[in-house]
């Protein structure tokens, strides 16, 4: 009973978008009333499509390899306050507490390159705790002073007091989180961009007195953070070889088509030259700015690459997989219920990114996750974006099982769908594996932040796969191998074949052809002339006359 009332409101569903469905019936007359030009993917054999996927997952596979023996994307640098102490020859026991509870500490920090790309403050409490206590909170004050250092000589405050800040520099309030004898590291600065070279850090607490007599303080660990230049020379340099392999597709594809009427270019041909150009987007000719610009600009202008990119990737699988079963796609029936669900993700993504790099940015000691409970518009777009985020996957998994049962008996179309449905499978895995693996796991709470990419905290964009793209060299040449090799191989597959290049006529696709074929080997899924069939007929006429 529950089984066949699923099936009623699946079909009742899929009625609302596909009016055409009767029409797309498999069965032996059917004859395709759309004009497209003859695709190569028509007159590959079997095994020329399978040696074609082949080399997809062996370039795919080579390049993982690459990133798994990749640099490191995070460089750790760490200095314990016991070795200031030794290093300052501060033996005096009372002087030691003092400090430990109130500071200051003057901190300086390993000299940075402009590859370096952001630096961060972890500060890791040690404590002499009790065995098997439970855990505890304390709520304390960290004020941090940021000088940098010009040839050793001159020294400049880099970040202003906010207007609630002492005068010693910025003020922030912090929760230390403790269990036993160690405590949760909190992450007291981030810069996302190095004017200098070299840094000096002036660290002081507040508020800690009462918390020292119950629980001492033993040690302070300070740990600086930032990108391994070496990563940022990978990044920049693979972005670069994709994107002139990018470009140079693009220019091939699209001579290949521009001969041609735009009206009949098959639905495919349209994608993929549309994904060419968002791929190009995706790679980012500019991304170098980010390292020579002290600006939010090349950061947005990332944020909208990269968000463009991946809706442009889920807005083509909803038409692929409704479009290849209906040919009168208007607008307002077909394409705007999609726009609505792709264009709200993207609002939500791209304001949810920007939002957090910005921050970042204007507020060096900002801590991500108390300004995003403090905020109730972004907690209103992390409900709406699960909620078109489940619509989303509800409605390309009905159209999916929809198209694969009214056109699996089809030759013509069963290779169509088969082929995205591979890619689509196959992205779906890599880049689902890439947010598990990526997401730090808290099991250990000392090991698996500090020395993790600096993911956003906000929830909703741990959700998606471009937000790890940096989180080491395996994640980025697995997300950029993945969507550069995805539209390189639709380019290949659907470029129009040697026999439009030779015959100018567009002619019509008829899977009929080649489904009266016997074996699956020999057939050339391609379309038929039929001025071919007319001009046998012709010769078979002409014939009969001479032999009377």
């Amino acid at each position: 009973m529950e089984m066949s009332l699923l099936l009623k409101t699946r079909d009742h569903f899929n009625d609302m978008f596909s009016e055409f469905r009767r029409y797309i019936a498999p069965a032996y007359y059917h004859d395709r009333c759309e004009r497209s030009l003859h695709m190569n993917i028509y007159a590959l054999h079997k095994r020329e499509i399978l040696l074609s996927l082949a080399g997809f997952l062996s370039t795919f596979i080579l390049l993982l390899f690459i990133g798994l023996a990749g640099p490191r994307m995070i460089k750790l640098d760490v200095l314990e306050a016991s070795r200031i102490f030794e290093k300052n020859s501060i033996t005096n026991v009372t002087v030691q507490k003092s400090l430990l509870i109130s500071g200051p500490f003057k901190v300086k920090v390993p000299e940075m390159s402009s590859f370096s790309n952001r630096l961060c403050l972890w500060i890791t409490f040690f404590i002499k705790g009790e065995r098997d206590s439970g855990a505890f909170q304390k709520q304390f004050t960290i004020t941090i002073n940021i000088r940098g250092k010009v040839n050793n000589e001159t020294s400049e405050i880099l970040h202003n007091p906010f207007p609630f800040a002492s005068s010693r520099g910025v003020s922030r309030h912090h929760h230390l989180n403790c269990i036993e004898n160690l405590c949760d590291p909190i992450q007291a600065l981030h810069l996302e961009y190095l004017d200098y070279t070299n840094y000096e850090i002036e660290i002081r607490f507040s508020e800690l007195e009462h918390f020292d007599q119950k629980n001492p303080i033993t040690d302070i660990q300070f740990t600086f953070q930032s990108v391994n230049p070496s990563f940022t020379s990978l990044t920049i340099w693979f972005r670069f070889i994709f994107l002139v392999i990018t470009f140079s597709i693009a220019c091939w594809f699209m001579h290949s088509l521009v001969r041609y009427s735009i009206i009949d270019w098959s639905m495919e041909q349209k994608w993929t030259c549309f994904l060419l150009i968002c791929v190009g987007l995706y790679d980012n000719p500019l991304y170098p700015l980010m390292y020579i610009c002290d600006s939010s600009f090349p950061h947005i202008l990332e944020i909208f690459s990269q968000t463009t990119f991946l809706c442009s990737i889920l807005l083509f699988y909803l038409v692929f997989f409704h479009g290849i079963r209906q040919n009168n796609r208007s607008f307002m029936k077909f394409y705007f219920p999609k726009l609505v669900i792709i264009g709200t993700l993207w609002l939500i993504i791209f304001y949810g990114a920007s939002w957090s790099q910005t921050q970042k940015m204007e507020h060096p000691t900002l801590d991500e996750s108390e300004a995003y409970e403090a905020s109730s518009s972004l907690k209103l777009l992390n409900f709406f974006f699960h909620v078109f985020f489940i619509i989303y996957w509800i409605y390309l998994a009905l159209l999916f099982l929809t198209a694969f049962t009214e056109l699996r008996a089809m030759p013509y179309f069963d290779l169509r769908l088969k082929l995205q449905a591979f890619f689509l499978v196959f992205t779906l895995t890599i880049s689902a594996l890439v947010v598990v693996l990526s997401r730090p796991s808290f099991s250990n709470i000392s090991d698996n932040i500090i020395g993790e990419f600096d993911i956003t905290r906000v929830p909703y964009l741990q959700l998606i796969p471009i937000t790890y793209q940096n989180s080491s060299s395996t994640a980025f040449l697995s997300l950029f191998s993945v969507a550069n090799l995805y539209v390189y191989s639709s380019a290949c597959f659907y470029y129009p074949s040697s026999t439009s290049l030779k015959d100018s006529r567009v002619i019509r696709d008829n899977p009929t052809l080649s489904m009266l074929n016997d074996s699956d080997e020999d057939v050339i899924y391609g379309s038929d002339v039929e001025h071919l069939s007319q001009s046998k007929l012709i010769e078979m006429q002409d014939d009969d006359d001479e032999s009377d």
